[in-house]
């Protein structure tokens, strides 16, 4: 039999029992839930849930500037870059 090892988290306490009361809801333990979603990973080799990434209004901003042409930086090479960046 495989040798077992454990893994610690720490999450909210509101957040934990909510999310426990779901497992119990379900019939399953918080242990089996997360062998469950490890043998996903493994399996799909991704998370298997869509992870949705939202910009924040700084990134918004300068994406909108981008995509209008402004503020845009131009290098003419690695070293041009560098030095314009102060490294």
């Amino acid at each position: 039999m495989p040798s077992s090892t454990t893994y610690q988290i720490r999450i909210d306490e509101e957040e934990k029992k909510a999310t426990f009361a779901v497992f119990a809801d379900l019939g399953i333990t918080p242990a089996q839930a997360v062998k469950m979603f490890f043998a996903q990973v493994r399996t799909t080799h991704s998370i298997p849930f869509l992870v949705e990434h939202r910009p924040n209004a700084e990134t918004i901003k300068v994406i909108e500037e981008a995509k209008r042409g402004e503020n845009i930086v131009v290098c003419k090479d690695t070293k041009d870059l560098f030095h314009k960046l102060g490294i």
